[in-house]
């Protein structure tokens, strides 16, 4: 068990990290759970918390369908889409307004033509995509995000 920002996470994996945000994701008995953590500096907030969307003072979530997620910066900027299901789906919104497709599920990881298979080792994250569309395998979380799961 680890708590992050006061929230307990029971057996998770950090599968995909993007634009300063990470999706976690749990497996419950009724189903996938996940989790986005915007790190903010010294102030990481949760955008969703375990498939609910939470406040948060630096972007926008919108939940209008029971499981999909649109999120846009406070500048109106789409970030990404969530969809949870039997897997999780996010559409990424790049630098360049295109979409990228990032499928993840407790054993798998596909983004865009990379397939990789889910990591649940502390702090690590499967799946990098950065701003440009540019797609690593394996990262681990930045030290000061670090410092808020116990």
């Amino acid at each position: 068990m680890t708590i992050i920002l006061g929230y307990q996470f029971e057996e998770y994996s950090i599968p995909l990290s993007f634009a300063n945000r990470y999706f976690i994701l749990e497996s419950a008995p009724d189903g996938l759970k996940v989790s986005v953590l915007h790190h903010q500096e010294d102030n990481p907030v949760f955008e969703i918390l375990k498939n609910e969307p939470v406040g948060s003072p630096y972007s926008n979530v919108v939940n209008s369908v029971p499981g999909v997620f649109a999120v846009r910066e406070n500048s109106g900027r789409p970030v990404y889409q969530l969809q949870v299901g039997a897997e999780a789906r996010a559409a990424l919104i790049l630098e360049d307004g295109s979409e990228l497709e990032v499928r993840f599920s407790k054993d798998k990881i596909q983004a865009g033509k990379l397939e990789a298979d889910n990591t649940k080792f502390a702090g690590g994250i499967g799946v990098k995509v950065s701003p440009s569309g540019r797609i690593g395998i394996g990262n681990y979380l930045p030290h000061g995000l670090l410092k808020w799961f116990q």
